[in-house]
């Protein structure tokens, strides 16, 4: 007895029944394989491509309650200016709000795992854990800006978290965070076998701190230096990195998150995906916070990712698509600690999305997994399942209103004009 078939769906330009029990893919077969098979629910995926859905691998979910907050500034005056003082106001119950109106986003365009740096990281937990999608939750670390860090509420619950979640340890970014505690989180990570994630060589700005201040040639070679480049290090941006980054990167077995649209609308730079991948760099793709993209789709990033490594190298077959399609699914969900999801096979875990064929992306042939990326948006997609359970299906997540409104309320609190008196707690960041 199976508990759902996906019967004649597309995939990989073959029809297929796809089986799944508890949590896992237990069978795909040619269509009509599974005709006679029993299962508690069928799916008719006659008009529907099958493919893995998503991971995110660098946001700040709960910013979806500041996006587009002062838009076209650079990122330094926004973070001191604007962002800072308003997550000072921060609640558990306000994280919880802005974190699943981000899940909501991300199901809706097919997304169902997603990396945090965000603050009240139990709210995180409890909105992942609700809505059955998959995260690693970041144990914050910035010194220099706020005293307000609370990881032992997180650390607390570690023993209990599902298995679609797990933890990290999330230092901000070397402007942020003392040297001795990056040195103390790198000494952390070793003992308890937590990965890293942190912001990397995003900015020009930062790269000049990192000479500067620091006596380095580059961010990348600092937080090499405090024992942050670890297997399996999570490196946000990667803007400013040169060919020894690339290759210190890839010797490290690192994994880097490309935020192509918030590196973009920041101004930023442009990380320079084909040299990675000539290092051997192992790259995945990530929308970054809601307030600085400002969307959440990983179909949007996902074709920003291939138009923007074309366009810095100069040559449109800088990133081919199945190469950017392994990226953005298995890859992916491999850097969150998911090695057995991104791919639909036998004993797999069950995470797969179906996308309407019968929408204008689609009418004109070509390869449907290219079109989904390269010319369709979120509309399409129209069921979503993550280790095994239906998360949306016909456009419908359970509870969307009740999320939605949720959301405005808190979002109208926390975007109010911040005290020019810094908080108590607050410090200047390392570059102010």
């Amino acid at each position: 007895m199976f508990d759902l078939i996906l019967s004649n769906a597309l995939l990989k330009g073959r029809r297929v029944d796809v089986a799944v029990r508890g949590t896992r893919f237990a069978a795909v077969e040619p269509a009509g394989a599974l005709a006679a098979a029993e299962a508690r629910e069928r799916i008719d995926c006659a008009r529907f491509l099958l493919r893995p859905p998503f991971y995110n691998t660098h946001t700040h979910q709960a910013m979806t309650l500041l996006r587009g907050i002062d838009d076209d500034c650079a990122l330094m005056d926004w973070l001191t200016r604007v962002i800072w003082p308003r997550e000072a106001r921060l609640t558990l119950e306000s994280v919880y709000a802005g974190t699943r109106l981000a899940i909501l986003e991300g199901i809706k365009c097919g997304c169902v795992g997603f990396n945090d740096m965000y603050f009240h990281q139990p709210a995180v937990i409890r909105a992942a854990s609700e809505m059955g999608v998959r995260a690693r939750v970041g144990l914050m670390y910035m010194d220099q800006v706020s005293d307000h860090i609370e990881n032992d509420a997180a650390w607390a619950l570690r023993d209990a978290l599902p298995p679609t979640i797990g933890l990290a340890l999330a230092p901000h970014a070397l402007y942020t965070t003392s040297p001795d505690l990056l040195r103390r989180v790198a000494g952390r990570a070793e003992e308890t076998g937590l990965p890293i994630h942190t912001h990397a060589a995003e900015t020009l700005a930062e790269a000049a701190i990192a000479k500067e201040r620091f006596g380095f040639a580059s961010p990348i070679a600092y937080l090499d230096a405090c024992g942050l480049l670890r297997p399996g290090s999570i490196l946000a941006h990667c803007c400013h990195v040169s060919d020894a980054d690339l290759a210190l990167i890839a010797e490290r077995g690192c994994f880097v998150a490309h935020c192509p649209q918030s590196n973009q609308k920041l101004a930023s730079g442009v990380f320079p995906w084909a040299k990675a991948a000539k290092r051997g760099v192992r790259m995945t793709v990530g929308t970054d916070g809601a307030a600085s993209n400002n969307g959440l789709s990983m179909i949007a990033e996902a074709k920003a990712a291939a138009l923007s490594a074309k366009l810095g190298a100069g040559t449109p077959d800088a990133l081919r698509f199945a190469d950017l399609d392994r990226a953005v699914t298995e890859t992916a969900a491999a850097a969150l600690g998911f090695p057995e999801a991104g791919r639909i096979a036998p004993g797999a875990e069950a995470d797969c999305i179906l996308v309407d064929l019968d929408t204008p992306a689609f009418a004109g042939g070509g390869d449907p997994d290219a079109n989904f990326i390269y010319a369709a948006d979120s509309a399409c997609v129209d069921t979503v399942l993550c280790a095994g359970r239906v998360l949306m299906r016909g456009r419908v997540v359970p509870g969307e209103a009740e999320i939605l409104a949720s959301a405005r309320a808190a979002s109208a609190t926390l975007r109010q004009a911040p005290d020019p008196t810094p908080p108590p707690g607050h410090k200047r960041a390392l570059g102010e």
